[in-house]
């Protein structure tokens, strides 16, 4: 038989995302219980679209106190729980109704992978996966323990925990709901004061790393975790995900050696977590030890993905080891094993494209013809003309700008060239040499376009080109600087000292801080255009604009400019004087100065 369930909730200012949570389990639940903690915005509104038992309580910085004021007001035989930033994963709805078409067991906590969004957006693989429990037995001795990352628990029976493979999307790590928030600072404040009190140390401790950690303060993150590592229990919840985050923290903090240490002591507790073999990979590349990456990428590879227990990071068993492959076959020029990863790759995660990138360029390396190039590539998409700029983009960057134009103007021929999309058409035109015709092209272009700034400035370089350079200054002067982003007015900058060498004016020293680099990238973008032009006697002028920054690295980026377009004997010039008078190098240009000598 059925078993009706209850929609438990705790919701404040949540109307950017309810409507999609409640939309994605309203038929899966027999009633909605909201309890709102002071919503000022629409989130009540809502709530009751979807007739919700709404209930107000004030907030009182305890979110199991909030969370048991939920379970109060539910009336059927078993809870659900989610949060108004989550949404049920719609293709796992079969997976939850046989669940519940069966006989629950009372005593049961029944799990669900939660997968966890953060970044700027959803179209991402940053995505962490942790369990929580989801669906339990109403008036059976549960509660909620914990002021900031509750706990379930039941101190009058015995129960056990089962784990299914069923999603919930979760949002609230969004960078957007994030900063909207102030989630970490708020939970920071609470979790101190839990410490204080004595209350689940150990669990706190671990709690505020992981707000330290979302913050990208490694060393406070690794802190704390210490602190909880603290006579180790490998049997509770959380040990495995504190090994885990123990290794990352170190890792990101350049102690490679402490980060395997971890490794080796998670996988003798936990020998199929995945994610410790995936690690040891990314540790292993830093130490510069390839081969032994690629063992442990493989190793991935062969365990797969790990038990839902463990799993933490998204795809550790699938497209990231291959990727990572992909990449180290790629620096040891073993092309053939690069491309079969890179298209294991895409087997395992379609809609992660970088993987085409390196696929790209071998088949540059291998001299294919162009023709065979396009096939090849064209066969990995499906949704033509939507995707054509995506496979321009893959030509651009390895340099075929004749290529890339060929498919930007098939996406316009189709009328699926957005707005956003035609800076790329200008760039496209300027690196082809198509000087007269990229001008023709941005006169056809709206000053709404959301880069008309930057198109104005590539139509400055291809005046300069020209030898107009009345009309450079035209195009340059026509904006005014206090309406620019900080990016712009940078690039704005650049460019008036640029039109002063032109014009054989007084220039003006751009920055005298060493570590302001923000001026390097417009110089390099400026003088690669005029090289690529073989407008030698401008891209000269150009190279002035250095003088004008005290970025000690522009030495080594001429030296990777030089390089990129073939001449080897300055590339190398370039980067030993980089190395003489600033010592700057990095991976690349030692790469690049190994190929040299």
């Amino acid at each position: 038989m059925g078993h009706e369930i209850s929609l438990c909730m705790i919701v404040k200012n949540e109307e950017d995302n309810l409507e999609r949570c409640l939309k994605s389990v309203e038929d899966l639940v027999d009633e909605i219980i909201v309890v709102d903690t002071g919503s000022t915005d629409k989130t009540i509104e809502i709530a009751e679209k979807y007739n919700a038992k709404i209930f107000n309580f004030k907030w009182c910085n305890d979110f199991s106190a909030a969370r048991n004021e939920s379970l109060k007001h539910a009336s059927k035989d078993w809870i659900l729980i989610m949060d108004g930033d989550d949404e049920f994963c719609s293709g796992d709805k079969v997976k939850f109704r046989n669940l519940i078409e069966k006989d629950l067991v009372d005593n049961t906590i029944y799990f669900f992978e939660t997968l966890n969004f953060s970044g700027y957006s959803v179209n991402t693989t940053d995505i962490s996966i942790n369990l929580n429990p989801r669906l339990f037995k109403n008036n059976y001795g549960f509660h909620y323990e914990g002021k900031v990352h509750n706990q379930l628990v039941n101190n009058e029976k015995d129960v056990v925990g089962e784990t299914y493979d069923i999603r919930i999307y979760h949002y609230g790590y969004l960078n957007k709901n994030i900063v909207s928030k102030d989630k970490r600072n708020r939970n920071i404040s609470l979790l101190k004061e839990q410490i204080k009190k004595g209350v689940d140390k150990k669990f706190a401790y671990f709690n505020l790393g992981n707000e330290y950690f979302a913050l990208d303060d490694k060393r406070s993150a690794l802190d704390n975790y210490y602190k909880s590592y603290d006579n180790f229990d490998p049997s509770t919840g959380y040990a495995s995900r504190l090994i885990e985050r123990i290794v990352i923290s170190n890792y990101t903090l350049k102690d490679y050696d402490k980060a395997l240490e971890f490794i080796e002591t998670g996988i003798n507790y936990y020998p199929d977590f995945t994610d410790l073999y995936y690690l040891k990979g990314l540790v292993l590349e830093e130490k510069n030890s390839p081969l032994l990456a690629i063992k442990s990428f493989k190793k991935c590879i062969d365990i797969g993905e790990p038990p839902s227990v463990l799993k933490s990071i998204y795809g550790v068993g699938g497209f990231r080891p291959n990727y990572e492959l992909s990449k180290i076959y790629m620096d040891l020029k073993d092309y053939d094993n690069a491309y079969k990863y890179s298209v294991d790759t895409i087997k395992t995660k379609p809609d992660f494209l970088a993987p085409l990138y390196n696929i790209c360029h071998i088949l540059k390396e291998k001299n294919i013809n162009i023709d065979d190039r396009k096939t090849i590539l064209e066969n990995f998409f499906t949704d033509f003309p939507r995707e054509y700029p995506i496979i321009a983009d893959l030509f651009y960057m390895e340099g075929d700008y004749e290529t890339a134009l060929e498919y930007i103007n098939k996406s316009e021929e189709t009328k699926t060239l957005s707005e956003d999309l035609k800076i790329f058409k200008v760039k496209s035109l300027i690196y082809s040499c198509r000087i007269d015709e990229c001008i023709k092209y941005i006169d056809s272009i709206d000053r709404n376009n959301l880069y008309y700034f930057q198109i104005m400035m590539y139509k400055a370089l291809c005046f300069i080109i020209k030898d107009k350079y009345d009309l450079a200054i035209v195009s340059i002067n026509y904006f005014n600087k206090s309406n620019l982003s900080d990016y712009n007015n940078t690039t704005l900058k650049v460019y008036k000292e640029l039109m002063n060498l032109f014009t054989n004016k007084n220039t003006n020293i751009l920055s005298e801080d060493k570590n302001m680099i923000e001026f390097t990238p417009v110089i390099f973008q400026i003088c690669e255009i005029m090289l690529i032009n073989k407008e030698f006697y401008k891209f000269e002028k150009a190279l002035n604009l250095l003088n004008l920054v005290s970025d000690k690295s522009v030495l080594l980026h001429l030296g990777k400019l030089y390089f990129r377009y073939g001449y080897n004997e300055m590339a190398k010039k370039e980067i030993i004087r980089s190395i003489k008078l600033f010592e700057i190098i990095d991976k690349e240009g030692a790469k690049i100065l190994e190929c040299l000598l």
